[in-house]
């Protein structure tokens, strides 16, 4: 069941890539996820724990071999049937809020406990995390994608400015 959608227009999320990437200011390896869209857009959450990327990766993968340290990501993932209790009763994950003083995103995991119905607010890609692994649907809100997609397009703007100074 799609989470209520009030008067916010949610985009779902067709797949979830987890990956490493250069930072576009320090070049050093950034992890990210990049959520594609059902209407072709993609939307980046940076900088999100390393540990996820690996656990997502691994889970479509279907790598069974972690080794070294395991996160509580790869427990779970690893013992998938003993939480799956966890994984009956979520029903969706929504990425919604985004904290303009912090930079930071909030997601929104809606739980059916019984007849009721609870929502936690999560660290985003913890909570993407928990849907794809028990194939649960992720939305996005289309005014924090707009959004992102606005300030790539400034900062595009900007940086094609200071190359054109630069001649």
């Amino acid at each position: 069941m799609p989470p209520p959608r009030d008067l916010e227009v949610l985009l779902e999320v067709r797949d979830v890539n987890a990956m490493i990437v250069p930072s576009p200011v320090l070049g050093a390896p950034m992890p990210v996820l990049v959520l594609e869209l059902e209407d072709g857009r993609e939307f980046t959450l940076y900088h999100v724990p390393y540990e996820i990327v690996r656990a997502l990766n691994n889970l479509r993968s279907g790598s069974d071999s972690l080794g070294g340290r395991e996160s509580i990501f790869d427990v779970f993932a690893s013992m998938k049937d003993l939480v799956e209790e966890l994984g009956k009763s979520l029903e969706s994950v929504v990425v919604d809020e985004l904290d303009y003083n912090t930079g930071l995103y909030t997601a929104k995991a809606y739980f059916r406990l019984g007849g009721l119905q609870m929502m936690r607010r999560m660290i985003p890609s913890h909570a993407i995390f928990l849907a794809v692994l028990f194939g649960r649907p992720i939305y996005v809100s289309r005014r924090l994608v707009d959004a992102q997609a606005e300030m790539g397009a400034v900062l595009s703007d900007e940086v094609s400015e200071e190359e054109e100074e630069e001649f």
